[in-house]
């Protein structure tokens, strides 16, 4: 099948997954060696757009199973600043899905200037990166052509945490293995049915989902890294302002300028947290009428989708993703809004983000 939509790509995410997992063994292997053989003690993953929102879909469970610290850092910044204190015992991994961002480039640089090693996890190994790493690691995801990536987002948590617990059974720290992948690949069909009652959601809610304006998206947990990429693709596509914050932190000073006409949504990861979950959407309901949902409780509420039989918390980002990126997809498509502003390329040929190499193949309008 020809992928060439967004919506192409959501679809086709479980069928992609499920074979990664079978094939975890050998798609992650690459990655845990270089973590094992060199006794590393940190995890650095360097990184931005969505491989930066993926990761921290990713962190909790990895800090959990690896017990180590992890660190999310965008390459701007490393590059900068953080690069300081990056010392030899540390696994620092440039994260980029075209492998063409000329910031993670420049880390690379900086890596190669401090004399550490050089790794690229990457959704196109033949990618720029390629030049400039002494390890370049494929995660899995295929060649995405949309540059609104939605596929590379859920195959890049899931190759993490496969190479989580991979490493683990590695370091005899623990035997996840089992529990991961049927967690995954629970997740896969819940991602189907949450495709589903998205496109339900959509019709039921369309004409205010087609107001939206300014949007905020709360999460916490694995799903801090979904109300990220939510926010994004929202953003990205829909073209307006759109901003993701945790579950309980927006309360300190964001949620002061709300009014009935922001656009709100709310992920419950359900877990511990669940509770505070409903309390917020319940006092978000006295500022707008435009606040959703997504959950496992038993809500009857237009605005409410909920999940059945859900995986266990580290995993929903898996499945909660879809939710926001058909939004976005339906969206933006029905107001053809992906287009961006015609200054927006005027600033692009004055400072762009791409290799000019890949700008032979690929024009701005394809971001």
């Amino acid at each position: 099948m020809t992928l060439i939509t967004m919506k192409d790509y959501i679809y086709a995410t479980p069928d992609r997954i499920l074979n990664n997992v079978q094939n975890a063994k050998n798609l992650v292997d690459p990655l845990v060696k270089l973590y094992i053989q060199n006794n590393y003690k940190q995890i650095t993953f360097v990184a931005s757009g969505s491989s930066y929102t993926a990761i921290h879909c990713a962190r909790n469970f990895l800090c959990e199973i690896l017990k180590t610290e992890i660190k999310i850092i965008n390459p701007f910044t490393f590059t900068n600043y953080d690069y300081r204190y990056v010392k030899d015992n540390h696994f620092v991994v440039i994260v980029s899905q075209s492998g063409a961002s000329t910031n993670c480039i420049d880390a690379l640089k900086k890596l190669s200037e401090i004399k550490h090693k050089r790794y690229v996890l990457t959704g196109n190994i033949h990618s720029d990166c390629r030049e400039y790493a002494d390890e370049i690691i494929d995660w899995g995801c295929g060649n995405e052509t949309m540059g609104y990536v939605t596929l590379g987002v859920v195959s890049l948590i899931a190759y993490l945490m496969l190479f989580g617990v991979y490493a683990a059974k590695r370091l005899n720290i623990s035997d996840k293995i089992d529990y991961c992948q049927n967690q995954i690949n629970k997740a896969m069909n819940i991602h189907k049915e949450i495709c589903q009652k998205t496109e339900t959601f959509i019709q039921i809610n369309y004409q205010s989902l087609m107001q939206m304006n300014k949007v905020y998206v709360l999460g916490c947990g694995a799903n801090y890294g979904t109300a990220l990429e939510g926010a994004l693709k929202i953003g990205e596509t829909v073209k307006v302002l759109a901003v993701g914050y945790e579950q309980d932190e927006f309360l300190h000073g964001p949620a002061i300028q709300l009014n009935p006409q922001y656009t709100l949504f709310l992920i419950d990861s359900g877990d511990g947290t669940s509770s505070h979950a409903l309390q917020v959407f319940n006092a978000l309901q006295k500022v707008s009428p435009l606040v959703y949902m997504i959950t496992v409780q038993n809500i009857n509420h237009p605005h409410v989708i909920k999940v059945d039989n859900p995986c266990d918390e580290p995993f929903s980002c898996l499945y909660y993703l879809p939710f926001f990126q058909l939004i976005a997809e339906t969206i933006s498509t029905d107001l053809d809004s992906k287009k961006s502003h015609p200054l927006y390329y005027e600033m692009n040929k004055v400072i762009d983000f791409r290799t000019a190499e890949f700008r032979k193949y690929h024009a701005p309008e394809e971001d």
